[in-house]
């Protein structure tokens, strides 16, 4: 099936850049796929914390929670402390059975894979992420769902591209595909998934990407809004208009959550760093600290969603507990998320801005003359903390718009998010969580627009497939065949390997008999695989200084063979390409 020709054929247009309408197909396929494995995890997570909750809590408390996360504080406080005992070695014992390469999950991980691994995410990474996240959640964590989402969608599209041998151009982009969809899935928020997806995972913005990325997060939406219903993920109540004094209010918050966002990057650096790429002994320290601020501060297990909706409900919080569980989830979730649990921030970087947000609107409320909405505040709180954590101001803005469906909010949120994201970038000199989390690697992910371009199309897109296989045993007719073919390039199956000569050049040695081909006409070459993108293309020709690679169809060998060879790429059609594309 896979060798089929319509199979064939789609491979060789999906390494053009200009393959829109067949990328498109293959990203509505993406859509279903990583919607398919985004219901599947939800339930299973819904399952487990229900069959959890309901062994551990009475019957008629737990007839009375309005969700799962809200159980927490039922549970007794020796079972709060070793449900992330027993939940870190959980993990302990499943990561370690990962190999070393593998053992990296999460958003910053499809980034990498995006920017320095063409895409390809191992289908054995992205199964143990689904497994550890489960555990991770069910056993009380303070990390979000959010991060393993988008490493389950990315997946997914990385691997139907994988599945049916696609070029390597074409796995980026469906792993951007699945992560658009796993965001448009989670949140109900299909728009908020594409800049996303964009903004922050693929850095780049172009009709090629957007389109199917679009398409994705579409199908994802649908899927997911037949499942569950078309309901955000938070219930919001109506928001006024903005009066000057919430402006003021906001703009003060927005710096106070700037630091907080710095803060959260530094503790998780921090984390990061002494972890040193170890599992056991950090899951341990891990497990034990969730355990302790558990039986402390109970309210701090889980995402934090139930915390969220009450304050957005303006349910009556006292400012003490408040202050006491924004403390609380600011330090524990971004440390045990940097001592290796494999969980998200997306979820608890809201839950932390919308206390801030709520203990800054209270405080306030103290003040002779002033009276806020705390909705409205807890509001820009959540979206001003993700923007300044993630550096991503246009996806905070479109997550706003989308929840609240309500364009009075945007003044204010634009507002929150510009102080906001400077605050944590120019006042305190933080990146985006995952820019600083490669910076203390010592990793770059930042690659260059030509790069960008380059990496959008595969070598099957622009090689030149007229070519023939001739050993030195060939007969004297089957050299006069040559010179009656459209071929332009020979080559010399039992010479050095990697070694071809143009066709014209053989046409003139052959009255001297192919044993006596003029050494200075045979042109030296490496294999490429047909999967590879113009950009690997060139960077080998560069760093082996070769003018000419030849294109060889791996078709499921262990080895290259000569008779695989089907075409030649050469640096002077790749800059070729580079000086029209300007």
């Amino acid at each position: 099936m896979l060798n089929n020709p319509s199979i064939q054929n789609l491979r060789l247009r999906l390494a053009q850049s200009e393959a829109l309408p067949q990328l498109t197909l293959m990203a509505l396929m993406t859509g279903l796929l990583a919607g398919g494995f985004l219901i599947a995890f939800e339930d299973l997570l819904f399952y487990f914390g229900v069959v959890s909750q309901r062994a551990l809590i009475p019957e008629q408390v737990f007839a009375t929670l309005a969700s799962v996360e809200s159980g927490y504080e039922a549970i007794p406080p020796l079972v709060r402390f070793l449900s992330p005992v027993g939940g870190a070695i959980a993990l302990i014992l499943l990561i370690k059975r990962c190999p070393p390469g593998q053992r990296s999950f999460g958003i910053a991980h499809v980034i990498e894979r995006l920017t320095l691994n063409r895409g390809w995410l191992p289908i054995t990474g992205t199964i143990t992420q689904f497994l550890a996240a489960l555990i991770a959640l069910v056993s009380g964590f303070s990390v979000g769902r959010e991060g393993p989402a988008v490493h389950l969608g990315a997946g997914a599209g990385s691997f139907l591209g994988q599945m049916l041998k696609l070029p390597a151009n074409t796995l980026g982009v469906l792993a951007g595909c699945g992560t658009a969809a796993a965001i448009a899935a989670l949140f109900n928020t299909p728009m908020a998934g594409v800049i996303f997806a964009m903004e922050v995972v693929m850095k780049e913005y172009s009709l090629e990407s957007f389109i199917p990325v679009m398409a994705s997060a579409v199908v994802a939406s649908v899927l997911t809004q037949t499942v569950y219903g078309p309901n955000p993920a938070f219930q919001i109540p109506i928001i006024p208009s903005a009066v000057p004094e919430d402006l003021v209010v906001t703009a003060i918050t927005a710096v106070i959550i700037g630091l907080l966002a710095a803060a959260f990057i530094q503790i998780n650096i921090f984390a990061m760093q002494k972890r040193q790429n170890k599992v056991v002994l950090p899951l341990l320290i891990a497990g034990l600290l969730m355990g302790i601020v558990a039986v402390l501060v109970p309210a701090t297990m889980g995402i934090g969603y139930d915390s969220i909706e009450a304050l957005l409900n303006g349910d009556e919080v006292n400012l003490q507990f408040l202050f006491i569980l924004l403390a609380a989830k600011l330090v524990i979730t971004p440390l045990v998320i940097g001592l290796g649990v494999p969980g998200g921030m997306i979820g608890p970087s809201l839950m932390i801005g919308a206390a801030a947000g709520a203990c800054c609107a209270m405080l306030a409320d103290q003040l002779p003359g002033v009276s806020t909405n705390i909705t409205f505040h807890v509001i820009t709180g959540m979206i001003a903390m993700m923007a300044a954590i993630f550096q991503a101001p246009l996806t905070a803005l479109i997550t706003v718009l989308e929840l609240t469906h309500s364009s009075q909010i945007i003044l204010p949120a634009m507002l929150a998010i510009v102080i906001a994201c400077l605050t944590s970038s120019q006042i305190c000199g933080q990146q985006s969580i995952f820019a600083m989390q490669f910076l203390a690697r010592g990793q770059s992910i930042q690659l260059s627009p030509m790069a960008q371009l380059l990496n959008r199309t595969g070598v099957a897109g622009l090689m030149d497939r007229q070519l023939v296989t001739l050993s030195s045993e060939s007969e004297p007719n089957e050299l006069r065949k040559i010179s009656s073919t459209n071929s332009h390039w020979v080559v010399l199956g039992d010479r050095q390997p990697g070694q071809i000569i143009r066709t014209k050049d053989l046409l003139e040695c052959q009255k001297q008999g192919i044993s006596q081909i003029r050494d200075n006409a045979v042109i030296q070459t490496l294999p490429i695989d047909l999967q590879s993108t113009l950009y690997e293309a060139r960077e080998t020709m560069l760093d082996k200084g070769l003018d000419v690679l030849l294109v060889m169809e791996n078709n499921g060998r262990k080895n290259l063979e000569i008779c695989n060879a089907v075409g030649v790429i050469t640096l002077q059609s790749i800059e070729r390409f580079l000086s029209n594309a300007q």
